[in-house]
């Protein structure tokens, strides 16, 4: 089934401004979606100010993803002032009813912009502004075609249970999603997804993860990266439970299947590290190894050992978090000498992930990359100034 809406571009709520931007909104837009909805996606200009767009791997749209071409057409037409906003509505329906929303007369839109729902339409309409993407209609309704975890608090009339959710992993040269790296969701409607880990929950938790990362991996999610505690390999006890796990997994999966190995101190020692290669290497086809301080001793890693390092910067003050994100990147030559990609995790803001794009993360990772998804996201390629991708999952995009 395709999924097909149509867009209407407003510039503010004067009719008489929309029509003087008419050629620049039809200009930026067109340039807008030529990058970003690319194919087997496809757009065209039906009316003046509006487009009408078409997904043939997805049943529904997710609104969020265009809000990128409303900040667009704010810069281009009002700079970075507030003297103007644009509006966007955003109609979803069968392919009668989205050409009829094309031309409808200008009433009705303007009711529809001032949030009233319209009884005449079969379909769902979502406002998108720079600042906000919100459900006309229905009212309070989803804005993405995926359930998120947001949608499912409201549609679940009870607490969701305990359970494994993905974050994306971006490689930035290809600007193309390679995988997921699986973390644990804890029970509730705004339950902590654990992406670092402490001694006293993880080793539980990775058992969890392991067998629901299995159950979620389908034909084109690409590479799972599956917590593994770097004390868990050490400590016999720990170990012994995780091997009676990786024994039992399906010799075939190896190939798809990372080990994110967390907990990984500054200057692990050699025997260790060969001690980590050894009792991993059967069942699983890279090792990833977290680190949470930026001066992360590279040039004592033993050749092949590790495809990557993965930096998760630590605290909650931004400043101090982009400081140990350039810190980390800025070993650079001594990984390339080493032939170690250098990744970043746990993105929390747009200058941590501008930083890392900009210093040369080869991988990125976090809420500023994708939202918590309930299913890992396909092997696809995305424009990265449009991340964070929102609400793709393997079951939308089949």
């Amino acid at each position: 089934m395709t999924a097909i809406a149509c867009l209407k571009v407003f510039v503010g709520d004067d009719p008489a401004e929309t029509e003087r931007n008419a050629a620049l909104v039809a200009k930026v837009a067109a340039e807008h979606l030529k990058t970003a909805w690319t194919a087997p996606r496809r757009h065209g200009l039906v009316a003046p100010f509006s487009f009408v767009l078409a997904d043939p791997r997805a049943t529904r749209l997710d609104a969020r993803e265009l809000q990128a071409l409303a900040r667009a057409l704010q810069h281009r037409l009002f700079g970075d002032d507030d003297a103007g906003e644009i509006v966007m509505l955003m109609f979803e329906g069968d392919q009668h009813e989205v050409m009829r929303f094309a031309g409808l007369p200008a009433r009705q839109l303007t009711l529809l912009l001032s949030g009233e729902e319209d009884a005449s339409l079969a379909g769902r309409v979502c406002r998108i502004t720079p600042r906000e993407v919100r459900s006309v209609m229905p009212m309070g309704g989803p804005i993405t075609g995926v359930p998120t975890m947001e949608a499912l608090a409201r549609l679940c009339p009870r607490p969701l249970p305990a359970r494994v959710a993905w974050r994306g992993v971006y490689h930035t040269g290809r600007q193309l999603f390679v995988g997921n790296v699986a973390v644990w969701r804890e029970a509730g409607h705004a339950g902590v997804a654990y992406e670092t880990y402490v001694d006293g929950q993880r080793a539980l938790h990775d058992m969890a993860i392991l067998k629901g990362a299995i159950a979620a991996l389908g034909p084109n999610t690409g590479v799972a990266y599956v917590p593994i505690g770097f004390s868990s390999v050490l400590k016999p006890g720990l170990r012994a439970e995780l091997e009676s796990r990786l024994r039992a997994l399906p010799g075939d999966l190896r190939g798809r299947l990372a080990a994110g190995v967390y907990g990984v101190p500054r200057a692990p020692s050699l025997v260790a590290l060969r001690q980590l290669k050894a009792f991993l290497d059967p069942y699983f086809s890279r090792l990833d190894l977290r680190v949470s301080d930026p001066a992360f001793q590279v040039e004592d890693l033993p050749p092949t050992l590790a495809a990557s390092i993965t930096f998760q910067p630590e605290g909650d003050t931004e400043a101090n978090r982009l400081a140990a994100i350039a810190r980390f990147l800025k070993d650079a030559p001594l990984y390339r000498r080493r032939q170690v990609w250098q990744g970043v995790s746990d993105l929390r803001g747009p200058r941590e992930l501008a930083a890392a794009l900009d210093q040369g993360a080869s991988f990125v990772s976090g809420g500023m990359v994708t939202e918590l998804l309930e299913a890992p996201t396909t092997v696809a390629p995305y424009p990265r100034g449009q991340l964070p991708l929102y609400g793709w999952t393997a079951e939308a995009a089949a």
